[in-house]
């Protein structure tokens, strides 16, 4: 009898690594010495590592698993130009003109990442589609139409609202009371966009070492011995772009970034029409609760792909996420309960106590951290800022002036996620009863 979930040919790995496999290099030797050191190989350190090699520098990438193994090949492939605090919280925060000039950084940002991935002729199924952020209850609709007048008004930023009756020619989902529709959000294959920088790097001579472990770094003077399990490097300047993947190796950073699982599933591929059928407006879709849960058509739109928290632990079976996820997704369209998962994955999104990214130096130790969950395009641009800052001894980012905070009962294990996570559900439960 053949599984209702789990489709026969189920694989526990992201979608995305059917287009581009995983990488089975050997480890490398470890050259004696770089000019720059860049642990990570995401789009963070790549897009690091590009400008770095262009301006003349030797640079050289260690990644503890193959390339991009982390959150750069796992994510749900969606772009923008915003993070996820809104302005409101930003200002509580960091005052009112602080909040604009790092939403507004943020907004030109985006534009950098297209016209790069246009000028660099990177091949990832970028589609400028749109966004749907679609309202959970009433109450968050009449937010969404003032956070549309807030973006169209104070920074120019393209949005409309849709109503509810008008909702079924972009999302056919009987969940939601409206949207605030983004129409130059997009989305991408972030496995090719991925492959796109690491080439790209390679081309300029970048080295990327992969399976190689990184198990310390030592500063003395000007060098820095950056130590790996399979011998050391020594190094004039080190960017660490390990974001949510900050391991115990490198405790200061390690205790400002908060590491979140992140979960997603793939459809078995879905007849001709289908997915159309779902979403005929052809936008990503997100939506306003708490927990919030996204929805898009592969590129091929024969599958719909899931992603969200669908449980309250990291590190779990991927089962179990298909599961959920399924869950999730019968629960917006229940013309798909027949429909079984083809694969399921974790990754892992890293945020800050501020909730904002952060770029900045210790040293000669530089850092991009937390880009809380704005990584395709916030990891690039700020990765490319990173290599300005250390080519230029400085940075006028509005995400290089702030301290990266931590919290005294925080040592790198967010034990807090559990509860929050089950205390976000059940807000989310008694928001759609109550409104």
């Amino acid at each position: 009898m053949s599984d209702t979930v789990l489709a026969d040919s189920f694989k526990a790995e992201p979608y995305w690594w059917e287009a581009v496999p995983r990488g089975t290099a050997a480890r490398q030797a470890i050259p004696a010495e770089a000019d720059v050191v860049i642990v990570g190989s995401g789009y963070a350190g790549l897009s690091a590592a590009i400008p770095l090699a262009r301006a003349g520098r030797g640079v050289v990438v260690i990644e503890a698993y193959s390339a991009g193994h982390g959150a750069s090949t796992r994510s749900v492939g969606m772009i923008g130009g915003r993070l996820r605090q809104s302005y409101a919280a930003l200002a509580k925060d960091f005052g009112a003109e602080k909040a604009h000039a790092l939403l507004s950084e943020t907004w030109e940002a985006y534009g950098w990442f297209r016209r790069f991935v246009s000028d660099e002729d990177i091949d990832c199924d970028l589609t400028l589609s749109g966004r749907l952020i679609c309202a959970w209850t009433a109450r968050d609709m009449e937010m969404l139409k003032r956070q549309t007048a807030f973006l169209t008004t104070t920074f120019g930023i393209p949005a409309h609202t849709i109503d509810k009756d008008r909702l079924p020619a972009h999302v056919v989902s009987g969940l939601y009371h409206g949207a605030m529709m983004l129409p130059e959000d997009g989305g991408l294959d972030p496995a090719k966009y991925h492959l796109g920088l690491l080439r790209l790097a390679r081309t300029h001579g970048v080295q990327v070492i992969e399976q190689t472990p990184v198990t310390g770094l030592t500063e003395s003077g000007r060098t820095i011995s950056v130590m790996t399990a399979a011998g050391d490097i020594r190094a004039r300047d080190v960017i660490l772009a390990t974001n949510a993947y900050t391991g115990r190796e490198l405790p200061w950073y390690r205790r400002r970034v908060i590491a979140v699982g992140s979960h997603m599933i793939a459809t078995e591929p879905l007849a001709a029409g289908i997915v159309e059928g779902l979403l005929p407006g052809g936008q990503l879709v997100n939506d306003t609760r708490k927990l919030a849960f996204a929805f898009r058509a592969s590129p091929d739109r024969r599958r719909l792909l899931v992603g969200g928290r669908a449980l309250q632990v990291d590190r779990v079976d991927p089962v179990a996420i298909a599961r959920r996820l399924r869950q999730v997704m019968v629960q917006s369209f229940p013309s798909l309960a027949e429909t079984r998962v083809s694969h399921a994955w974790e990754g892992r999104v890293g945020f800050t106590f501020d909730r904002i990214p952060h770029i900045g130096r210790r040293g000669n130790i530089h850092h991009v951290l937390g880009c809380n969950g704005s990584g395709i395009v916030m990891g690039s641009y700020l990765g490319r800022r990173t290599a300005e800052l250390l080519l230029a001894g400085q940075s006028t980012s509005q995400f290089a002036q702030q301290e990266l905070p931590s919290r005294p009962y925080y040592n790198g294990a967010p034990w807090f996620m559990a509860p929050m996570t089950m205390a976000l559900s059940l807000q989310d439960r008694a928001r759609s009863w109550f409104g």
